[in-house]
C-alpha cells in the first residue's frame, strides 16, 4: 500500500539533532511487491543523465528475458506523436509498448489510461485511441481489445504461460497507463483525476459537540463565511472558499492550478480546531451508458431474477419505504408519471431536492435516469393500463434529487442521505438506492454511508460502467451492497465493473452473447412521457433494491448486515459458476423468488471481518475473524475455515479466529495462485457456508522492483514565507528501493511535507493519477517534518502505482523546472 511511512530514528534532545556537522534527512522508499516500470517513459526519453535515459523508444519486448510475475503492476507512457504541454515541458513520441507477462489460463489483464488533460498545465489535448493485444509466446489464441478512446481496456489469457502484451496508441495526445493483472482490493485505487474535484469547495465534518457557529468562530478565514456554507446534517457542512482567498488566485490560473489551491485550503481546514476532517467536493455521475427506444420487454430481466406472480403473491414491497437518490422523477404539471404516481406520496413519505433545496424532485436529466431507476424498483401499472411494473410494485417510493443533468456533487449526495436518515428522528426510508458514483473515495461520503448502517437503512449501489475492477464509490464501501450487471444470458455485461469488492449482480443489459435483439439488450422501465430502454449497472441496482424491499416487508427489523449475509451465503442469489463467489459476478444473480418464499425474520449469521485475501512477498499471512450478527438468540457452533490447496494453510487461533498463511515452499515464483476459502458453521443446527477469494504471487526477487525515477520534494507547509522554497531530489531505484538524502544546513528552517513520485508523461507534475506516489503520512494525513539546520532524521516510505483509497485526491505536485 503506498503512502505508508515510518519514523526510524531521531536523535534525542532539542530539535532531534546534534550541533556537530550539518543537519540531514535520510530516507528509503520501499517499492510495493510486483511493481515494474515501462522502460521508455516520457521522462526517460526527455531527461538526460539517468540510468534509464535513452534517445529513442524501445523496439520489441522490453523484458523478454524476465517475464513479469503474476501480480505485476506496470506504470508507463504512450503517445503517437511529440509536442509541448505549453508549460515548458515536452512529450516525445512512443506509440507502442510491449511487455512479457507470466499468466495462468483465464487471467485478465486490465490497462487504465490517463490522458494528458489531467496534467496541471491545463493543456486541452484529445485522448489517444489505444488498443491492447495479448499474444501467447508459444502460440495459441490471441486476445484483443477495441481500438478507441475508452480509458479502460482488458484482455484475457486463453491459456497459461508467457504472453506478450502489446499496447498501441494512435492520434490524440500523450497518456500515462497502468497495467494490472490482479484485482484491486477495497482499500486501493489508482489515484483520482483532478478533473473530478470542484474548485473552491469542501466538505467539512465537525468533531462531536461542535456546531456550525463554532465552525465559523474556530476556523476563522479558513472556513467559508456566513452565507457560503450549508449544513448537510450529521455534523457535516458544504463550504466554499472565502472570496478574499479566491481573490489571491491569478486571473489567468488554469483549472488545475485552482484545484491545487483548493487542496491547499482544504489541508488548512483539516488543521482547524473543532474540525474532524475536510475533504474536496467532487463530481458524481449517473451511470447509464446507452439508451434505446421500444415497447415493454421486461420479461427477460424478471425471468432472470426469478420474479413471477408466485413471488409477487408473497411479497410486493408493501409498507416498505424505498428512497431513490438520483436525478429525480418525471413530472408533468402536477401529475407524476402514471406508473409511479400510485406509490409516491410526498405529503406522507416525503420528497426532497438537494440540488434546488426544495421538495419537488423533478427529473431534468438528459437520460431520464432517475425516472427509469425508480420505475424498475417500484412502478405500479395496476389501474393505469401501464406497460411497466417494478420489482416491488407496492413499495412506498421516496424520490430524492441529488443529481442535476446526469451529474452532481458529492455534497448533494451526502445531503440527500442525511435527509433520509432524519437525524434525531426515524429514518424516512428503509433502504436507499444509489445508481450513481465515481472512482473518487470521499471520507465524508463514507461517514454518511456508515451512519446509514447504524440507522438500520439498507444501502444498494451500482458498481459502475467502466468495465474494470477499480473500486467504485459508494458501491465499494463495505456496508453497501455493490451490484454489477449481467446480460440476458446471466454473464457479466461488458461494461460492468467487477472485483473482490462486488457483492452480487442483476440484469442491466448488454449486446453481446446474442442479447442485442428483441429488446433483450437493455432494461425496460419508465421514462418521462412514457416508457423506454436503458442499459447499465444503474439499471441493475434497483432490481436488488426491489428485492431488499421484499425482505424488509417480511421483517421490518432486518438489518443491513443480515441482508448482506443472505447475499454472501447464497440464500437469495443464484451462483453463476461452480464457485460460490466469482470475481466478475460476486455471489451471483439476485433471486426474488428465494427472497419472497422464505421467512427471514430472526435470521442470524457469522460475518467475516474481511471479504478477500491478496498475498504477496510482503504480505504472507492475515487474520480472519468471524462475528455474530442478527438474532442474538441463535446458537452458533462448529465454525471452520478450510482450503484444499497445498500452498495455503489455515491455523485456528480461537473459536472464531483463524490465521490464513502462505506455504511458500509449495509455490513457484512469478505464478498467480487462486483459491477460495470455504467458511462453514452451524446456526441452531442448520449448516451454513460461504466462500472468500484468495490470490497470491511470489516474486523472483525484490531487487527487480522498479517504479521509475522518483522526484523527492520537501514542500513548505507555509508558502507565504518568501525565504522558504521547495527542495527537490531525483533518485532512481537500486536493488529494488530508492535512497535519498537532504542536507538541511542549506534549507530554510520550517515545516515541510515530504512527497515522492514519478512523472511518467513529463508534464511537469509527479504523483498524478496513474503515477507512483509516496507521501510521508500519519493516520492517512500528510505528516509535517520540522526542518532545522542541525537535525538528524531517517524515514521510510513506500511507493506504488496503487494507493490507499483515503489518500487525498490530488492532480499531482509540481516539479522544479530545472530538474
Amino acid at each position: 500500500m503506498s503512502g505508508a511511512s515510518t519514523l526510524l530514528l531521531a536523535a534525542c534532545g532539542g530539535d532531534g539533532g546534534g550541533a556537530n556537522g550539518p543537519g540531514v534527512i535520510r530516507g528509503t522508499i520501499e517499492i510495493a511487491s510486483g511493481t515494474r516500470t515501462d522502460a521508455d517513459t516520457a521522462l526517460d526519453l526527455t531527461v538526460q543523465g539517468l540510468d534509464s535515459s535513452r534517445d529513442v523508444p524501445l523496439n520489441g519486448v522490453q523484458n523478454s528475458g524476465s517475464p513479469y510475475p503474476g501480480n505485476v503492476t506496470v506504470g508507463g507512457y504512450v503517445s503517437s506523436g511529440a509536442g509541448s504541454y505549453g508549460n515548458g515541458f515536452s512529450y516525445p513520441a512512443d506509440d507502442t509498448d510491449q511487455l512479457r507477462l507470466s499468466l495462468v489460463n483465464g487471467q485478465r489483464v486490465t490497462v487504465n489510461i490517463f490522458p494528458a488533460p489531467y496534467n496541471p498545465s491545463g493543456a486541452t489535448l484529445a485522448p489517444p485511441s489505444t488498443q491492447l493485444r495479448l499474444e501467447p509466446v508459444a502460440g495459441g489464441v490471441d486476445s484483443e481489445s477495441a481500438d478507441n478512446q475508452e480509458t479502460t481496456k482488458s484482455v484475457q489469457a486463453q491459456q497459461g504461460g508467457e504472453h506478450d502484451l502489446i499496447l498501441t496508441a494512435s492520434g490524440g495526445g500523450p497518456a500515462r497507463y497502468v497495467v494490472r493483472v490482479t484485482s484491486l482490493s477495497q482499500g486501493e485505487t489508482l489515484g483520482v483525476a483532478g478533473s473530478d474535484i470542484l474548485p473552491g469547495e469542501a466538505i467539512v465534518t465537525m468533531e462531536p459537540g461542535s456546531g456550525s457557529g463554532q465552525m465559523r468562530t474556530q476556523a476563522g478565514t479558513a472556513v467559508a463565511s456566513a452565507g457560503q456554507q450549508r449544513a448537510l446534517g450529521g455534523g457535516q457542512h458544504h463550504v466554499r472558499m472565502p472570496r478574499e482567498r479566491e481573490a489571491l488566485m491569478p486571473a489567468d490560473a488554469t483549472r488545475s492550478e485552482t484545484v491545487v489551491r483548493t487542496l491547499e485550503w482544504i489541508r488548512e481546514l483539516e488543521e482547524t480546531p473543532g474540525v474532524a476532517s475536510a475533504t474536496p467536493n467532487h463530481r458524481v455521475k449517473a451511470l447509464s451508458p446507452t439508451t434505446q427506444t421500444g415497447y415493454p420487454k421486461q420479461r427477460w430481466h424478471y425471468d432472470l431474477i426469478n420474479l413471477d406472480k408466485n413471488a409477487w403473491d408473497r411479497r410486493d414491497g408493501s409498507g416498505v419505504r424505498a428512497a431513490v437518490l438520483d436525478t429525480g422523477v418525471s413530472r408533468r404539471d402536477e401529475d407524476w408519471h402514471p406508473e409511479l404516481a400510485p406509490n409516491i406520496n410526498c405529503a406522507q413519505q416525503g420528497c426532497y431536492d438537494a440540488v434546488d433545496d426544495d421538495y419537488r424532485p423533478l427529473d431534468e436529466s438528459d437520460s431520464d435516469h432517475g425516472t427509469h431507476v425508480t420505475g424498475t424498483l417500484g412502478a405500479d401499472a395496476s389501474g393505469t393500463n401501464g406497460k411497466v411494473t417494478g420489482v416491488a410494485h407496492a413499495v412506498d417510493l421516496v424520490p430524492v434529487r441529488v443529481l442535476g443533468s446526469d451529474e452532481g456533487s458529492v455534497a448533494d449526495v451526502i445531503e440527500g442521505i442525511r435527509w433520509v436518515l432524519n437525524e434525531g428522528g426515524q429514518p424516512r426510508a428503509d433502504l436507499i438506492n444509489l445508481s450513481l458514483g465515481s472512482q473518487t473515495n470521499n471520507p465524508s461520503l463514507a461517514d454518511a454511508i456508515a451512519d446509514a448502517e447504524d440507522a438500520g437503512v439498507i444501502v444498494v449501489g451500482a458498481s459502475g460502467n467502466a468495465g474494470d475492477d477499480r473500486p467504485f464509490f459508494p458501491a465499494s464501501y463495505p456496508t453497501v451492497l455493490a451490484v454489477g450487471s449481467v446480460d440476458c444470458t446471466g454473464e457479466r455485461s461488458e461494461f460492468s465493473n467487477f472485483g473482490v469488492w462486488l457483492d452480487l449482480v442483476a440484469p442491466g443489459g448488454g449486446v453481446t452473447n446474442g442479447c442485442g435483439g428483441d429488446g433483450k439488450g437493455a432494461v425496460f422501465s419508465t421514462v418521462p412521457g412514457g416508457v423506454g430502454y436503458l442499459q447499465g449497472t444503474s439499471m441493475a441496482a434497483p432490481h436488488v433494491s426491489g428485492v431488499m424491499a421484499m425482505l424488509r416487508q417480511g421483517d421490518d427489523e432486518l438489518s443491513p448486515a443480515v441482508a448482506r449475509a443472505l447475499v454472501r451465503e447464497g440464500q437469495i442469489t443464484k451462483a453463476t459458476g461452480t464457485d460460490a463467489f466469482d470475481i466478475e459476478t460476486g455471489s451471483g444473480v439476485i433471486d426474488a423468488s428465494a427472497a419472497a418464499s422464505s421467512d427471514w425474520s430472526g435470521y442470524a449469521a457469522l460475518e467475516p471481518q474481511r471479504e478477500a485475501f491478496q498475498f504477496d512477498d510482503d504480505n504472507t499471512e492475515a487474520e480472519l475473524r468471524l462475528r455474530e450478527i442478527g438474532n442474538t438468540g441463535v446458537a452458533f457452533s462448529k465454525p471452520d475455515v478450510a482450503s484444499t490447496e497445498n500452498w495455503l494453510s489455515v491455523v485456528r487461533l480461537g473459536e472464531r479466529r483463524f490465521r490464513v498463511e502462505l506455504n511458500t515452499d509449495n509455490m513457484n515464483t512469478g505464478t498467480l495462485y487462486r483459491d477460495t476459502l470455504e467458511v462453514t458453521y452451524s446456526a441452531n443446527g442448520e449448516d451454513r457456508a460461504f466462500s472468500l477469494p484468495v490470490t497470491a504471487t511470489l516474486e523472483s526477487g525484490e531487487e527487480n522492483r522498479n517504479a521509475g525515477a522518483h522526484f523527492v520534494q520537501l514542500i513548505p507547509v507555509d508558502d507565504s514565507n518568501d525565504r522558504v522554497e521547495v527542495v527537490q531530489k531525483l533518485v532512481e531505484a537500486n536493488e529494488g528501493r530508492y535512497q535519498f538524502e537532504f542536507n538541511t544546513s542549506d534549507i530554510e528552517p520550517g515545516r515541510y511535507h515530504l512527497i515522492a513520485g514519478t512523472d511518467m508523461d513529463n508534464d511537469g507534475a509527479f504523483c498524478g493519477p496513474g503515477e507512483a506516489c509516496a507521501e510521508y503520512l500519519s493516520e492517512g494525513r500528510l505528516r509535517e517534518v520540522e526542518v532545522t539546520r542541525t537535525m538528524n532524521l531517517s524515514v521510510t516510505l513506500e511507493t506504488a502505482f496503487t494507493r490507499p483509497v483515503d489518500t487525498q485526491a490530488d492532480p499531482g505536485y509540481r516539479r522544479i523546472n530545472n530538474q
